[in-house]
């Protein structure tokens, strides 16, 4: 009967012994994720390596491991932005200097295709300024400041700046929303969307703007009248230099690769789709409490 009873306690404790063990590796692998999700996040340091030699600890050194590759991965494209913006920053003050002074030429001579001239040297002019913008975007370059922001009333003005170039379009908005975004930044963005609408849209031609909030994420549909582009082009509009085949405008093909590096700073998305009126761009950003850098 005494054998009975130690036995019984024995596989008690045994199991009393294997419990807690468990539970302590279930709390080193919350512990794990959490770090894991803190420095994807960047509001975490890298964790340390681990001393054991149990399975943990090898999926601890595992993801130490990963850490130093991402890490290394993200200076490396750190600098190449670098290199590229610098690179661009260069080569567009060397052709702002000719381009002035052909300008000032131009202006003298008073040639009878002067104005044609003065026209494709300001196109020159604004796709330097452009391209120079769309690269310090794209390495990080800018300094961006998170505040609460009324979508709406941000929209409304940057039609009112748009709208005397292109009288008799009109503008139709909906829906409410308050999100945090950097407001210089997202009305550039809004601005070149609005200008795109117009651009495609004959006169009289109306712009659809709906905004939606949720608890996770800020929506925003922009859609024209203007008959939409082929369906080939759809997923080229958000690349520099690209413009679709039927494009009239003398537009440089970088307004909408800007958007697309606004959006991505603001960790959004935006995509493009034909419906029965025209062409419609849906924006789509999540919620940040507080701004977080990518």
């Amino acid at each position: 009967m005494g054998g009975l009873i130690f036995l019984a306690a024995a596989l008690g404790a045994a199991c009393l012994t294997l419990m807690i063990l468990r539970l302590r590796e279930h709390r080193r692998i919350r512990q794990l994720t959490q770090q894991a999700e803190d420095f994807l996040n960047h509001s975490g340091k890298p964790m340390d390596v681990a001393l054991g030699e149990d399975d943990i600890a090898m999926l601890q050194n595992a993801l130490c491991e990963l850490q130093d590759r991402l890490i290394r991965a993200r200076e490396l494209q750190k600098e190449e932005c670098s290199r590229t913006s610098s690179l661009t920053a260069d080569i567009s003050h060397q052709l702002k200097t000719p381009l002035t002074t052909l300008r000032v030429y131009t202006e003298l001579d008073a040639a009878p295709h002067m104005e044609a001239s003065l026209a494709q040297i300001s196109r020159m002019e604004n796709l330097i300024q452009g391209l120079l913008r769309l690269e310090r975007l794209c390495a990080d370059g800018y300094s961006f400041t998170f505040r609460e922001q009324d979508m709406g009333e941000l929209i409304a003005e940057q039609w009112s700046f748009l709208a005397p170039a292109f009288p008799g379009r009109n503008l139709e908005l909906s829906g409410q929303a308050v999100i945090r975004c950097d407001g210089k930044w997202m009305g550039e963005a809004f601005l070149n969307l609005l200008k795109n609408a117009c651009e495609h849209t004959a006169p009289e031609g109306t712009v659809w703007v709906s905004l939606e909030k949720t608890e996770a994420a800020f929506f925003c549909a922009l859609e024209d009248d203007g008959g939409g582009v082929p369906e080939k082009d759809l997923p080229h509009l958000f690349e520099r230099f690209y413009r679709a085949e039927h494009q009239s405008t003398q537009g440089a093909g970088i307004g909408l690769s800007i958007v697309r590096e606004i959006l991505r700073r603001h960790h959004g998305t935006i995509a493009a789709s034909n419906t029965g009126k025209g062409l419609r761009m849906e924006i789509t950003l999540p919620i940040l409490e507080a701004a977080r850098p990518l």
